[in-house]
């Protein structure tokens, strides 16, 4: 042992050989001002360290006292040593230093789209997206650089340093004598019969009502406000939540834009009556002045209306027409102005596209009507610009509640002064976890508008045709008519204005950017993981140990997708503190004794009956639109394979389909599938994003092309592949990874039969399970029509009625498929479909079938359809 001190030295003498600046233990050849730079000490520091450390571990080991001795006396040396000279062994062996590799970064997401370039690169550097994450509860004048007072009322001190400077006009006197008010009240007027006193008369009934609308509809924001509101939201949400997740990055890029001269308009994600105060909350604390928030008119309560109004609330009402029958063209014209009012000043606006909170956890399929308020407003010249920020709110668990009830078929309860004070006693008692807000990359609407009139139009708009769909489809939806009856489904009736078809086709894909971009920004809880995998792959429990196998694989499926999740730390921790916040009525928790060798087990076991099951499958459903495309792809191939055969028997004679046919059979199911998810962008086509979802599934492995149909090319299924995976780690865009004469349409496909991946299959699968369930129950039932027509709500309660009854029996597999949202959504699927229409009759809306289906036996083959995705 003594033997290895002489060998150090010579080890010392070849890491100096390597080093054409020392020779001998010196520097050679080298300036003076090198020498300061710290090679000698670093040398000197470098043998000095190593001496220190392992000459007395090569030393004969002494007697236990003197040894004992020693230790005592050179402890603190040793370990300060040990601390300051780690990081110079690096620089130490070899020049220049050494710096360890970074870590993996954090995904960023919300990108502005591809199709408008100019928004995506304005302002935008790439030092943005490693720009981490921070708390927006956490404030930093608790540091030893501020006095006492600062760091003992930190949150105090935090607001009082805010900058609240902006001024909120009076707009009153501009709206009550805006054009638009004043032409609707002359419409008005002219419908009324009567003497010229009865008409002045009722000339001065609407301008009353004009001002009263106003005044119950307009915001009066108080900077006071703001700042106390500020430091009690820091107070209470502190004790309520852990965190409030951002992205310092998106932050840093939205307090460039909004020291623009030009309005910006926010459109969150609506999950929850926080959202209302959340945005005005984090806008606060980065000195962004309060947006302008359009809330429903249920929410103007005693106390906590004023409350809202002066944060910014201004109120709607639901149905901007008091009678269907009758079109009330004062409130519109009021509305409409003070909007128009506000973007001229440069005012901040937010508001929901989806309308109302979502019940099921997916986004709601969007309303076009605030949005064309602020098209008009750039087409009319009022504004020259307006820059449009889709925004990601997301929660570990809902603080306000959930919506079973209303799931379950139950009226929903209108906000009232004393349900509002109990909701928040009960709010008081509970933890909720994190809320993650992601806000994406703002973009011009300007841009947009110019764009956008390179989308499809309105009349090349078709959802399939009868010539290429396969046999089972057999209808025209591309006739006038049913395509009249799909476009007043896409955009809401209650429009604050009347536009032209074309222009009602602009603003409802402006509607739906918006919603696939917030989906896109999205970051991902640990609930939400969590619900996902218990309801799709374990559904009567099971091990903690291989509950964590899954969580992790999805988890690394939600990264690849370039998608954030909020939780950080070991799985087994993760996953309890997820239970923990779901509680036992959602997920229990179960410890078991090991049979074997009696070693405790953690089980967790989901809740699969009603009404759990659907608050359940609400923290699920957030997952949902992320794995949409390849979910459809998968079923799409469950409903095209003999796939109980293939199962058992594992013959690939059954496990062949061609990939035409599911481009074909997929593109349909989307279709009916319309007002479930938003599967791309209305400036992309649906082939792109099944075709990138097929991509995924391929290179995955769960899918495989026929090697024999490979062969004839050339290339092997594992050579493709390598090269793709090799290509997409170089970062090359223009690599073609297939050779020339290759056919993609012409591709033969086959499912990997090995059980890891037939799992992975399945579980895709089943994030849509539920939800076909709902459909074909509801498509079993449509036989009613063909008797007579039937009122809409009258059909959708008896629909609900049998499928809780199923459920009750056992006859259903999913209990979650007797949600109520659900089968609304498939009542307007089948629309889009062109197998029923909705009319007025006597105000009452009414279902029937369409020419198309009004037959056993087309209606039998639509069924089947559906059929088929069921296990």
């Amino acid at each position: 042992m003594i033997d290895a001190l002489p060998n150090i030295e010579s080890v010392y003498a070849k890491w100096e050989d390597k080093n054409p600046h020392f020779k001998n233990g010196k520097l050679t050849n080298h300036s003076e001002s090198s020498a300061a730079n710290g090679y000698d000490a670093t040398i000197a520091n470098g043998r000095e360290a190593w001496k220190s450390r392992f000459s007395k571990a090569l030393a004969p080991p002494p007697r236990r006292a003197s040894r004992r001795q020693a230790n005592n006396k050179s402890r603190s040396a040793m370990i300060a040593d040990y601390h300051m000279d780690y990081s110079l062994g690096a620089s130490f062996k070899t020049a220049p230093s050494y710096h360890p590799k970074a870590g993996r970064l954090r995904p960023y997401s919300g990108l502005c789209c591809d199709c408008m370039p100019d928004s995506k690169n304005y302002l935008f550097t790439e030092s943005i997206k490693s720009s981490g994450v921070t708390d927006v509860l956490r404030v930093n004048t608790g540091t030893s650089d501020n006095d006492w007072i600062t760091r003992t009322f930190c949150h105090i001190s935090f607001v009082m340093r805010q900058r609240l400077e902006h001024k909120y006009p009076d707009l009153t006197l501009a709206v009550l004598t805006s054009p638009r008010l004043l032409e609707a009240i002359q419409m008005t007027v002219q419908e009324a019969d009567g003497s010229d006193a009865k008409i002045s008369s009722i000339r001065q009934q609407q301008e009353t009502k004009a001002r009263s609308i106003l005044v119950k509809m307009s915001a009066s924001i108080s900077n006071r406000l703001i700042r106390f509101t500020g430091w009690f939201l820091h107070k209470l949400l502190g004790r309520l939540l852990s965190s409030i997740v951002i992205h310092k990055g998106q932050m840093s890029l939205l307090q460039q834009f909004c020291k623009k001269e030009v309005p910006v308009i926010f459109l969150p994600t609506h999950r929850s009556h926080l959202d209302y105060i959340l945005l005005t909350f984090v806008l606060f604390n980065y000195n962004i002045k309060a947006p302008y928030v359009a809330a429903g008119e249920n929410l103007l309560i005693p106390f906590f209306g004023s409350l809202m109004r002066g944060l910014g609330g201004f109120f709607i009402r639901r149905k901007l027409d008091n009678s269907s029958k009758k079109k009330d063209y004062v409130y519109r014209a009021v509305l409409h102005s003070y909007m128009e009012e506000l973007l001229r000043n440069n005012e901040f606006l937010e508001f929901f596209v989806e309308g109302g909170r979502t019940r099921s956890g997916k986004p709601v399929h969007p309303k076009g009507g605030l949005l064309s308020v602020v098209i008009d407003a750039y087409t009319n010249g009022v504004i020259p610009e307006a820059y449009i920020v889709p925004v990601s709110i997301s929660y570990d668990k809902l603080v306000d509640g959930n919506f079973v009830k209303e799931q379950m078929g139950e009226p929903k309860v209108y906000e009232t002064f004393w349900r509002a004070v109990l909701a928040i006693y009960k709010v008081l008692m509970g933890r909720y976890g994190i809320v993650r807000m992601d806000f994406a990359q703002p973009f011009s609407l300007k841009e947009y508008l110019e764009v956008s009139k390179f989308y499809p139009s309105l009349a090349d708009v078709t959802f399939y045709n009868k010539s290429t769909m396969p046999a089972l489809i057999d209808i025209d939806v591309c006739s006038s008519e049913n395509m009249n009856k799909s476009l007043n489904m896409s955009v809401s009736d209650e429009s604050v204005d009347q536009h032209g078809r074309e222009t009602r086709h602009i603003v409802q894909c402006l509607a739906e950017h918006v919603v696939y971009a917030s989906v896109s920004a999205q970051s991902i809880l640990s609930t939400h993981l969590l619900a996902l995998i218990l309801l799709c792959e374990f559904r009567q429990g099971a091990d903690l140990e291989v509950i964590k196998a899954a969580f992790r694989y999805l988890q690394s499926e939600i990264l690849m997708r370039d998608h954030d999740v909020s939780f950080t730390g070991d799985t087994d921790i993760v996953l309890l503190h997820a239970q923990y916040l779901l509680g036992d009525r959602l997920v229990r928790k179960v410890t078991e004794t090991d049979g074997t060798g009696g070693k405790k087990v953690v089980k967790l076991i989901p809740a699969t009956t009603l009404p759990h099951v659907l608050e359940l499958s609400y923290y699920a459903n957030v997952v949902s639109p992320l794995l949409s495309i390849e979910s459809v792809l998968v079923n799409t191939i469950y409903s095209i394979m003999d796939f109980e055969e293939w199962t058992e028997l594992g013959s690939a004679s059954h496990s062949t389909f061609s990939y035409h046919r599911l481009m074909q059979e997929a593109t349909v199911l989307c279709s009916i599938l319309k007002y479930e998810f938003i599967f791309c962008p209305p400036c992309q086509s649906l082939d792109i994003a099944l075709k990138a979802g097929f991509d995924r599934l391929r290179n995955s492995e769960m899918l495989i092309t026929d090697e024999a149909i490979i062969k004839d090319c050339g290339v092997s299924v594992q050579d493709i592949m390598w090269a793709k995976c090799f290509a997409k780690q170089l970062q090359i865009e223009d690599y073609d990874s297939e050779p020339e004469d290759w056919t993609t349409d012409n591709e033969v496909c086959m499912v990997n039969k090995e059980p890891d991946l037939r799992k992975k299959f399945m579980f895709f699968k089943r994030v849509l399970s539920p939800i076909l369930e709902t459909y074909y129950v509801a498509a079993c039932h449509l036989v009613q029509l063909l008797e007579h027509d039937v009122p809409e709500n009258d059909f959708v309660k008896s629909l609900h009625k049998i499928l809780k009854e199923r459920v009750a029996t056992g006859t259903s597999s999913y209990a979650e498929s007797a949600a109520m949202d659900t089968l609304r959504n498939a009542i307007l699927g089948f629309k889009n479909a062109g197998v029923i229409q909705l009319y007025n009759e006597a105000s009452i809306a009414m279902c029937c079938l369409t020419e198309d289906y009004n037959s056993e036996e087309s209606l039998f083959i639509f069924i089947r359809r559906l059929e088929s995705y069921q296990e």
